[in-house]
Parts: structure tokens; C-alpha cells; sequence
């Protein structure tokens, strides 16, 4: 395949930068022409294609037969998600209240260091 858009990329290029005339364009036209009628590649192009078909026949089965089974293992991932959501939110909940019970009973706003005084902010 790399071989055939390398070949097709170089006609291109030799036809779009030829200043020879219309020669070799007839030329390479007719060489074009009679690999496109070759019963060669025309088996072989058949046969890619049929192998495409086949390949996106089984790949649409597949699919078709494995998607309950992953949406099943998606909803079942978002409900746990959720599960575990609620749980870590009550808790953060219930970690808020004991904090805002300690922090009435403290006598210092937060920090070691009283206002005004002159101490260097790391240690």
C-alpha cells in the first residue's frame, strides 16, 4: 500500500511539474490504463475488497454481541461511582461539622503566630 500512494504521489508530481508536454502524460496514462486492466491487479483489488467486507461484517458482530455486556459494566461503574460519590460527600460532611465544633472552642483564629509579631514565615 505505501509502495502504491508512494507510485501514485510520483505520477502526480510528474504530471502536475512536467514542462516536456503532452507526452509524457500520454505516456504515463497509458501505462496506468494497462495496470488497471491487468486481470492481475483486478483479482487482487477484488480480493482486498472482499476481505474489507468480511472483516466489517465480523466487526459489526462482535460489536452487536458484546454492547449489552459493556453498557451493563458502564452502569454498573457510574452506579458504584455514585455510591462511592455519596460516601466520600457525607463524609466531608461530617468532617466539616467537627471542625467547625473545634474551631469555636479554640481561642486562636488559626496559625502559631499573634498579630504583630515579627516572625519569618517559614521555619
Amino acid at each position: 500500500m505505501k509502495k502504491f500512494i508512494f507510485l501514485a504521489g510520483l505520477a502526480i508530481g510528474f504530471v502536475v511539474g512536467s514542462r516536456a508536454g503532452r507526452g509524457p502524460y500520454e505516456s504515463l496514462e497509458r501505462t496506468a490504463r494497462q495496470v488497471a486492466d491487468d486481470p492481475e491487479v483486478q483479482r487482487r483489488a477484488a480480493q482486498a475488497k472482499d476481505t474489507a467486507t468480511k472483516v466489517a461484517q465480523d466487526t459489526a458482530g462482535t460489536v452487536k454481541e458484546k454492547a449489552p455486556e459493556v453498557a451493563s459494566n458502564v452502569q454498573g461503574a457510574v452506579a458504584g461511582a455514585a455510591g462511592s460519590a455519596k460516601e466520600r460527600l457525607s463524609s466531608v460532611r461530617e468532617g466539616a461539622g467537627k471542625d467547625e465544633e473545634s474551631s469555636s472552642t479554640s481561642t486562636h483564629a488559626g496559625g502559631d503566630a499573634e498579630v504583630g509579631e515579627d516572625k519569618p514565615l517559614s521555619s
